[in-house]
């Protein structure tokens, strides 16, 4: 995808309820939950998912 943290840090700060697509749990761990947002970017249209586990917020980032 080519993103650098400037690219990342763009996306995650212009996310607005309409990205948003569905709240689910993790696969591997049905008491994680993860929302899913789904963006149209400069880089594309994307998947991001956003998981709190443990105190800690991960972010992935995927092409549609």
């Amino acid at each position: 995808m080519g993103l650098n943290k400037r690219s990342v840090r763009d996306i995650l700060l212009q996310l607005a309820p309409r990205d948003f697509y569905k709240s689910m749990t993790a696969y591997e761990d049905h008491t994680v939950w993860q929302d899913v947002y789904r963006p149209i970017t400069p880089n594309g249209a994307l998947y991001v998912k956003l998981i709190v586990t443990d105190g800690v917020l991960v972010v992935s980032f995927k092409l549609r």
